[in-house]
């Protein structure tokens, strides 16, 4: 198709990162970001979708987690050429966040998942307009599928406006099953609108034919 997947996320957090520890926790949000799953999904589908091993992947494609600054810092020298979303404890944000922010412009989604957001207020509010702060995982994880969909219809006006309706519908599509999917499985009261991204789907399906927006479709689900 051309418009690559190309989001990681990175999550850093001394206990999450070990490799033996919350491993469906894990499973659970790198599954929900897997844009292959069919839809649609629902709440009660999600113990499935970590048990079963057809749809289980290696959880380092799309979300990486570590234990240490240096290390976290590492992955994303590596991964420099991709849109990174990081997801950081409370305790080691306190040194990560003013590194990411000075050396690291490039990263611009942190979120902070802690269990008492209060106890990090502190140094949190000298960064407060580039940080968001979570003490429920399905809040996290809700917001998180949500801002990689909002990257890829980015990516998707972009290509539009390049004239590239292939790759525009392509990766709105991604953004429309991601909101969906934040919306079925972790968001219980605050839904995301579907409705920008339905028109922006419909004004680029009308610009090419039938069969090749079900060519899309399958290269979505299946390639």
């Amino acid at each position: 198709m051309g418009a690559t997947r190309d989001h990681l996320i990175i999550w850093l957090d001394d206990h999450i990162g070990q490799d033996d520890v919350c491993i469906d926790l894990k499973e659970k949000l790198s599954n929900a970001i897997n844009i292959n799953i069919d839809e649609p999904l629902i709440r009660d589908e999600i113990d499935r979708l970590i048990l079963n091993t057809n749809v289980r992947s290696r959880i380092g494609d799309r979300l990486i987690t570590v234990r240490t600054i240096d290390d976290c810092l590492a992955l994303i020298d590596a991964h420099y050429h991709k849109k990174i979303f990081l997801i950081t404890s409370g305790t080691l944000g306190r040194y990560l966040v003013p590194r990411i922010l000075s050396d690291y412009p490039y990263v611009d989604k942190i979120f902070i998942f802690c269990h008492n957001i209060r106890l990090h207020m502190d140094w949190a509010m000298d960064y407060i307009d580039n940080l968001l702060m979570f003490d429920f995982h399905n809040d996290l994880f809700a917001r998180v599928l949500h801002d990689i969909g909002i990257y890829y219809m980015d990516q998707g006006i972009f290509f539009s406006d390049s004239n590239d309706h292939m790759r525009a519908l392509y990766c709105l599509y991604i953004t429309k099953k991601l909101l969906m999917r934040a919306n079925h499985i972790f968001s219980l009261y605050n839904r995301f609108s579907l409705t920008t991204i339905g028109e922006f789907i419909a004004k680029e399906e009308q610009t090419l034919p039938s069969d090749l927006v079900q060519n899309i479709l399958n290269n979505l689900y299946y390639g």
